[in-house]
């Protein structure tokens, strides 16, 4: 089973223990940090699929760090916690790429919900991912039943028209089978007209 992977970021052990307990009681493997300069010199050896840290740090704050993060297009959900939390501060937060934003003393039940909201957001990238992949396949599939179709067309000129002769029924055929892709959708009608098209190219 695959664990997803937390880094946290705090400047006192005692807050970093809770959230570390609260993490692996919800599967996550946790990399604990007292200072955000550590975090990035572990980015350059480990990935990580969550970021949780406190706002105000020893050195780079925890949006200056959500900031450098996006500067550098490293793209993982962001939670910053902190004890100085006002709506304005919120609003900033989430404008500047944070997953979620939790105030000090924080519900455990908070930590979990954002662990809940985590895992549902890696479940849809994967199905995203995977329906994408479907989407080439099947792309790649028409093409190679497309040229195949054009390959087994002759071409017929006008000066010679009767010589060699072509099947009609292959043509109309591929045509119709063009005509199922787009009602199921798999293709445009942009699509279908340019495939009609190269396959009427053939015989005219």
């Amino acid at each position: 089973m695959e664990h997803l992977r937390a880094a946290i970021i705090d400047d006192e052990d005692g807050v970093l223990d809770l959230i570390e307990l609260i993490l692996k009681e919800e599967g996550l493997k946790v990399s604990r940090f007292n200072k955000a300069e550590d975090l990035q010199a572990a980015l350059n050896t480990q990935t990580f699929d969550i970021i949780i840290s406190d706002l105000v740090l020893p050195g780079i704050s925890g949006l200056d760090l959500l900031d450098i993060l996006n500067k550098d297009s490293i793209d993982i959900p962001f939670v910053l916690i902190t004890g100085y939390a006002s709506l304005d501060s919120a609003i900033d937060a989430v404008n500047r790429g944070a997953f979620y934003y939790i105030k000090k003393p924080f519900n455990i039940e908070e930590i979990r919900f954002v662990i809940q909201r985590l895992k549902q957001r890696r479940d849809t990238l994967r199905e995203i991912a995977s329906l994408k992949n479907k989407v080439l396949s099947l792309q790649n599939q028409l093409e190679t039943e497309v040229k195949k179709t054009l390959e087994n067309i002759p071409v017929i000129t006008q000066s010679n028209p009767f010589q060699g002769g072509y099947d009609v029924n292959k043509v109309f055929t591929a045509i119709e089978y063009l005509g199922r892709l787009k009602t199921d959708g798999l293709i445009s009608d942009k699509e279908f007209g340019e495939y009609k098209g190269r396959i009427l190219k053939r015989i005219i």
